[in-house]
């Protein structure tokens, strides 16, 4: 039964590295365009870390920002989002 436990265990961490920590790569940042979606960023990068939101509205004017974080090794993608849409993006390490 340890074994079992172990092995699942190892399974599932290959896993996780595998999807995950390959993502965070100059090719898949370059990738990413002005105006994507949060949706179509993930499917190139992965679910991303939120680091910040503001949402709000001025005499008929809305402001929906959120910043959000992919990391790898040493490697981070730094996008920010307006109206869930690329606004900017930046990267340190790629």
């Amino acid at each position: 039964m340890s074994q079992i436990k172990s092995l699942l265990l190892l399974s599932c961490l290959s896993l996780f590295v595998g999807c995950g920590g390959n993502r965070v790569t100059k090719d898949n940042y370059a990738e990413v365009k002005t105006g994507m979606t949060i949706n179509e960023v993930e499917s190139i990068l992965g679910t991303g870390t939120e680091q910040a939101s503001s949402d709000a509205s001025f005499g008929g004017i809305s402001i929906d920002m959120k910043s959000m974080v992919w990391q790898g090794e040493d490697k981070i993608i730094s996008i920010t989002f307006s109206h869930d849409k690329v606004q900017s993006k930046s990267q340190i390490g790629l």
